[in-house]
């Protein structure tokens, strides 16, 4: 929780099913600049649309700042928008200086690609009447005095029964752009996915986490109205996952709020299309005992 290739996140649906903790990426007041002074972004906006293919993209790209955070966020930005292209196998990115040759670089690669797509498919006899879309937003979530949270949402239409859309976050230490969380990816030798750079938490594997995590993942339930006060039940409603004692961590890494570490598992990770984004927060009292020292020192 993304898009045809993605190396951390399964294909998701942005908004879930029963409207739980949507999220517009905003500080409250909509204002990019207005938890500190310190780190200031500049909004960028770039958008093509025909009859083939409806682009937009936008981001707050960071222009000012600790150079090491500035750098840091900078190329997660970059990864962020060229990870909504199609690619075969591992992806090589490219890194801008200037936001909006990142922006516009973006654009008009995925109206090539959108364009292509449309004219095979309509070559093909399939019904073609709707443009092909992709949207991409690309924001400053929180900031503190010591760390940066920001959140990527993609969405978009290639044909078939329903778009595709997902949502992450990413939290950098302030100081130094450090990335806290791990990163996701899929080792073609021994074909399964794999957790890399993780700095997040002391032991991923710790009993007292998996609680926490199935509770997280029961009050999901719980606020969209269903009946999951047995193990038993909770597992009838999510896919792959043996024991409600080893619910996997979320592909993507969590992430610092305001709320507390924030837990997001994409469209398909652990349960149905329907069921939506599962996600919850973990308040940081009961989750600061189990995190590394880099992670716990952002939450003094």
């Amino acid at each position: 929780m993304k898009y045809l290739f993605i190396p951390t996140l399964m294909v998701a649906l942005l908004v879930t099913a029963c409207g739980h903790r949507a999220n517009n990426g905003t500080n409250g007041d909509g204002d990019s600049t207005a938890v500190a002074t310190s780190f200031l972004t500049d909004s960028i906006s770039i958008e093509s649309e025909d009859s083939m293919a409806i682009i937009k993209v936008s981001v707050q790209w960071p222009t000012s700042g600790n150079d090491s955070l500035v750098t840091a966020i900078r190329k997660y930005v970059c990864e962020e928008l060229q990870s909504s292209l199609i690619q075969e196998g591992e992806p090589e990115f490219k890194y801008y200086d200037d936001g909006q040759e990142a922006v516009q670089a973006l654009v008009d690669t995925a109206y090539n690609e959108l364009t292509a797509a449309w004219k095979e498919s309509k070559g093909n006899g399939i019904p073609t009447d709707t443009p092909y879309g992709c949207y991409v937003k690309i924001n400053k979530l929180e900031e503190t005095d010591q760390y940066v949270t920001y959140i990527a949402n993609h969405e978009g239409f290639q044909g078939g029964a329903h778009g595709y859309a997902a949502s992450s976050y990413q939290t950098f230490r302030k100081r130094d752009g450090l990335r806290i969380g791990y990163q996701t990816k899929f080792n073609r030798e021994t074909e399964q996915f794999e957790k890399q750079n993780q700095n997040l938490f002391k032991d991923p594997q710790s009993p007292k986490l998996a609680q926490l995590i199935k509770e997280g993942v029961r009050s999901y339930f719980k606020e969209c109205g269903e009946n999951v006060a047995t193990d038993e039940a909770l597992l009838e409603e999510l896919i792959g996952v043996n024991s409600a004692d080893s619910i996997p961590l979320p592909s993507n890494a969590p992430s610092f709020t305001k709320n507390g570490l924030a837990f997001v598992y994409q469209q398909y990770e652990i349960a149905s299309y329907a069921v939506g984004m599962i996600n919850f927060d973990v308040p940081y009292d009961k989750i600061r005992p189990l995190l590394t020292k880099e992670a716990a020192e952002l939450i003094k």
